[in-house]
């Protein structure tokens, strides 16, 4: 989920993302399309990338189907879950310290309004 805020929503960024949100499982090309919340054939023009950088693998074939799951074994890919872990963690940081300011400043105003009636 971090690399779309961080990067924005390119096409395969958004296929990264979901890939990296959902490592482990496998998932037919028209799958990673709709989930991706993009074209099948925008999926189908970058999906050469993904191969030739070994971000994704072929994991079993089902009749005429092939399924894909995150290669978790290159090195780029794990940065990528390293960096997507730390980014995660560092945006509900900051959401947590804006949510405790705006607490903050709402039982100021809250006191402000015991005192002043």
């Amino acid at each position: 989920m971090a690399l779309k805020h961080i990067f924005g929503e390119t096409p395969v960024v958004k296929i990264l993302d979901f890939l990296i949100d959902h490592k482990g499982y496998e998932y037919s090309k028209t799958e990673i399309a709709e989930n991706s919340d993009i074209e099948w054939t925008t999926l189908n023009r970058h999906w050469t990338l993904l191969e030739e950088w070994e971000f994704v693998k072929e994991s079993r074939r089902i009749g005429n189907e092939t399924r894909y799951r995150l290669n978790e074994e290159n090195m780029v890919v794990r940065k990528l879950l390293e960096f997507d872990h730390k980014a995660a963690v560092y945006m509900s940081e900051k959401i947590a310290e804006k949510e405790t300011a705006i607490e903050k400043v709402h039982r100021a105003e809250v006191e402000a309004i015991k005192i002043h009636g």
